[in-house]
Formats: C-alpha cells, structure tokens, sequence
C-alpha cells in the first residue's frame, strides 16, 4: 500500500526541483517540507534546496508510513479507531493518505465522519465536497477540485465485493418473499 500511495501522491503532486513557498513552509520534491539525501538522512527543506527526482522518491518513500500513524493519531482523537482505519481497502487509504498529505492531515470533521462508516462511496464523497468552502484562487481552486476528483475515484475504486454465494442466494430470496407477500394479499 505504501508504494501505490508514493505513486498516486507523486503524481498528483508533480515534481519541484526547488524549494518553493508553499502556505506555511518552503517544499520541494512531491510537495515535501523534508529533503532526504542520496545517504538516506534528511532535514527541514529550505530555500535555496535542490532535489533530484530519485531523491525526492525516497523523501517520499520515508515519510508515507510515518504519514499514515500521524493519521492514525490525529483521527482516533476524533473518534476513529485504528480498526476502523485497517478495515478500509488499501485504495481508499492510498487516496485518504493523499487528502492528508495535501491538507496536512484529515482535517475535515465530514472526512473523519465518513471513515466510520468504513464506506467508501461516503467516504469519496465527503472528499470530494471537502474544498467547496475553502477560500482560495480559481486556479487553486480547480487544481485542488481536479485533485479531490482524482482522489475520490480511487477511494470508490475497489468497493467491498459481494459475496458469489449471496449473489447467487439474492435472486431465491426476492422470489420467497415475493411469494409470501402474494400469500399476504
């Protein structure tokens, strides 16, 4: 799960070779506020830093599992347990992981709500809705809406499967309660 997450985020974030101001912090790589060097240590980005597109993987290989308990922590004081988090498919968690590195963590109470639920199309959907009352530029704007998009797709894209055996029960089923509720007329 770890490597389809630092695919779908490097994507989605594009590639800065330098540092550039991003709301809060100086960033580069795949929108990271860390540089983790050829030698695997790392530190605070600055202005001024480069990055290569190998080191900037690593950074991102480095900080998706750390990212991911950081998201534990900060949903479980919403009310969200670890369960609740490991029961959801590996895609909903690739595109919540995404939504939180963006954000900087889950910070919408209707995200976290839908977790519980462990539905992914509420899920997808309060992820999707997430940014209309953010005020921010058009251009932004519609990057981030392209983004959440992109996101909510992925979530919604391996929904729990029927079971076969209860596929093939379901039709026997709406024919013996058919037959019942004519018996009832």
């Amino acid at each position: 799960m770890y490597k389809q997450a630092a695919d779908f985020i490097s994507k989605v974030e594009g590639f800065n070779e330098f540092a550039v101001w991003d709301q809060n912090a100086w960033r580069l790589g795949h929108g990271s506020d860390t540089i983790t060097f050829s030698n695997g240590t790392f530190r605070k980005v600055v202005q001024g830093d480069r990055t290569t597109k190998e080191n900037a993987a690593k950074d991102l290989k480095r900080r998706i599992p750390e990212f991911e308990k950081k998201v534990i922590d900060y949903i479980g004081k919403y009310g969200v347990t670890p369960d609740q988090w490991k029961k959801l498919p590996d895609p909903a968690k690739v595109g919540l992981l995404s939504f939180a590195y963006n954000y900087g963590n889950i910070v919408k109470n209707a995200v976290r709500e839908a977790i519980k639920t462990g539905d992914v199309d509420l899920i997808a959907n309060a992820v999707l809705t997430s940014t209309i009352n953010d005020k921010i530029g058009t251009n932004v704007y519609n990057g981030l809406r392209k983004r959440r998009q992109k996101e909510a797709d992925l979530i919604r894209s391996q929904k729990r499967k029927t079971p076969k055996i209860l596929k093939a029960a379901l039709p026997i089923v709406a024919i013996v309660a058919a037959y019942y509720l004519i018996q009832e007329l």
